[in-house]
């Protein structure tokens, strides 16, 4: 562009046309659909969600990431390897802006890929584990110990969590 920023408050929407104090907003995949909706909270007045309805239907990977305990694995890294050979990494999380939560569930675009990555998940517990050929366009929840077990975690000293 010409280095100028443009109002574009009425071609936003009728929810960005309302006068509100936000004070937190989380993000997630409200509709399941594979791409990021967000919930606005605001102050003296009601949350807004955001439905992300772009028309973008890219490829994507949904993983919902459960430890050997039931709990939601926050901090776990996961590999998706696609076919060329190079990778994508992404962290499970759920930290976000000022009283919210994201939601802790991975999402990974994969653009025009249109077959089953390998997935490679780094546990907290230093347990490394692979899935072969994840199935893609939906969420697949993903058990610590029912992947193939690969070698453990180390960290810059050699030695094993």
């Amino acid at each position: 562009g010409d280095g100028k920023f443009a109002d574009v408050t009425d071609q936003a929407g009728a929810a960005f046309r309302v006068f509100a104090a936000g004070r937190g907003a989380a993000f997630g995949d409200i509709d399941n659909d594979g791409d990021t909706d967000v919930v606005i909270a605001n102050l003296n007045g009601p949350a807004r969600l955001l439905v992300n309805h772009n028309g973008d239907r890219s490829h994507w990977l949904g993983l919902c990431l459960v430890g050997s305990g039931g709990r939601d694995m926050l901090g776990a890294r996961v590999e998706v390897k696609r076919q060329l050979g190079s990778s994508l990494w992404r962290r499970a999380r759920s930290d976000g802006s000022y009283a919210s939560a994201n939601d802790a569930r991975v999402l990974v675009g994969l653009g025009n890929a249109t077959s089953a990555p390998t997935v490679r998940v780094q546990w907290p517990s230093g347990k490394v584990e692979d899935w072969p050929n994840v199935s893609i366009d939906r969420y697949t929840t993903l058990k610590e110990g029912t992947g193939k077990v690969k070698e453990a975690l180390k960290e810059a000293t050699g030695r094993s969590r």
